[in-house]
């Protein structure tokens, strides 16, 4: 008897730190990229995804670099502040780095939707980073934003903060 239970134990503490062990991997930040230039980090964001593009009429790639951070957990979405940065592919030089907003997904894209051969970014986030939230965490109401960026190195709005 005392044998099935010290196997019964055994099993459901093999089952919990599997089940914690997936879910952490899960919702681990993604660290690490080495080639990641450190102006382009802000204290506390981790790097979610590159996107190679090709953004100006010069010659080479930029890597369009998004990052964010964890900003709440609620029962059925997650918040995330996020921020970009447009590196050069070659040099790392960092060409451009958007102001920090508020989502709940890591939407940004980049695509070449007018067809001119250069990528341009789509960002959607919170209006002034604002909603509101029943007292259960339910009902999520904000005003979505939409942006369509597009890059080009002599444009004055595009310089490094």
């Amino acid at each position: 008897m005392h044998m099935r239970k010290l196997i019964c134990t055994t099993w459901a503490l093999l089952c919990l730190s599997v089940t914690a062990s997936a879910q952490f991997t899960v919702t681990a930040h993604q660290e690490g990229w080495e080639d990641t230039p450190p102006e382009a980090v802000r204290k506390g964001f981790y790097l979610q995804k590159t996107i190679l593009v090709d953004m100006d009429a010069q010659p080479g790639m930029e890597e369009v670099l998004v990052f964010g951070h964890d900003n709440g957990h609620y029962p059925t979405f997650d918040l995330f502040k996020v921020y970009y940065a447009i590196v050069d592919h070659y040099s790392k030089e960092v060409k451009y780095m958007s102001d920090v907003y508020v989502n709940d997904t890591y939407y940004v894209k980049v695509e070449d939707r007018n067809a001119d051969g250069l990528s341009e970014v789509y960002i959607s986030y919170f209006k002034d980073g604002e909603f509101s939230v029943d007292k259960r965490g339910y009902n999520l109401k904000t005003t979505r934003c939409y942006d369509r960026i597009e890059y080009t190195p002599d444009n004055h709005k595009n310089k490094k903060p």
